[in-house]
């Protein structure tokens, strides 16, 4: 499914409202491109104007035609621009150690995600060599707010009425939370404890606990969680992992300028 537009712009530009869509259909398209005919089915649009769009896309190496010619897939250029955010953004410069440290000591995934308007993106990940059972998804990609360990402490202390439209969630699990207002008891607790877990809410045999990362102003910014098959992160070992992880989003949270807290 696309990722719809989170809003309307007061000037819009068809043409390149056009384009954006092409990239976006050919971001979930597969690794040996589309044809013409493809893109012009799935977006309604006329051949012609996929051929006008494609190759003013090609001449500026946004995109790039197979050898054979026939096929369209998003080149390097998008990867090249892509990689500027993580550094614009100060994410590219986080000490990568404070995530593989984690990992190294509980055998388990770390994830470092953002919330990236309605949706978490997972910025960073560092998973155990061996014996591993992927936990999560790649880099890039996104996953929902409401029944993420990291998503939930990245709304934690939104309004969260401003966010979700809709009274009611989508289901992913028998475990997820569907309903805002039972998100919003949910939210109040994490506050109190300083994280959230998932527990089997997004995908069956896995389990997350993930706490905040603040900038200079003490707002949450980012999002930290360690996440493994459920019945590996049993309770003791989630309690040995709760320390572990707050001082590592310490450490992460003096990166983005968060003064040390005095410790009673």
């Amino acid at each position: 499914m696309l990722n719809q537009p989170t809003g309307t712009p007061k000037y819009p530009v068809q043409t390149l409202e056009k384009a954006l869509e092409v990239i976006d259909i050919l971001k979930s398209g597969p690794s040996e491109g589309m044809r013409i005919k493809e893109l012009s089915d799935r977006l309604g649009m006329g051949k012609s104007t996929i051929h006008r769009i494609l190759d003013t896309l090609a001449a500026h190496r946004y995109v790039e035609k197979s050898s054979e010619g026939n096929r369209y897939r998003l080149s390097w250029k998008l990867f090249e621009v892509g990689n500027v955010i993580p550094r614009q953004r100060n994410l590219e410069n986080i000490d990568a150690g404070v995530l593989k440290g984690l990992c190294d000591k509980f055998k388990e995934t770390v994830n470092l995600g953002i919330r990236v308007n309605n949706t978490l993106v997972i910025v960073s990940k560092v998973a155990p060599r061996q014996g591993a059972i992927m936990a999560g998804l790649y880099v890039g990609e996104q996953e929902p707010l409401h029944c993420t360990a990291l998503g939930k402490v990245l709304i934690s202390e939104q309004n969260i009425r401003d966010i979700f439209k809709e009274e009611t969630l989508q289901q992913y699990t028998a475990g997820t939370i569907t309903s805002v207002d039972a998100l919003e008891e949910h939210l109040k607790i994490v506050r109190e404890q300083g994280y959230a877990i998932d527990d089997e809410e997004y995908s069956m045999g896995l389990f997350c606990i993930a706490m905040p990362v603040r900038n200079y102003k003490n707002e949450i910014v980012a999002a930290l969680s360690i996440s493994g098959p459920a019945f590996r992160l049993n309770f003791n070992k989630v309690l040995n992992i709760i320390e572990d992880l707050r001082e590592a989003c310490d450490k992460l949270s003096a990166h983005f300028g968060l003064e040390p807290q005095e410790k009673n």
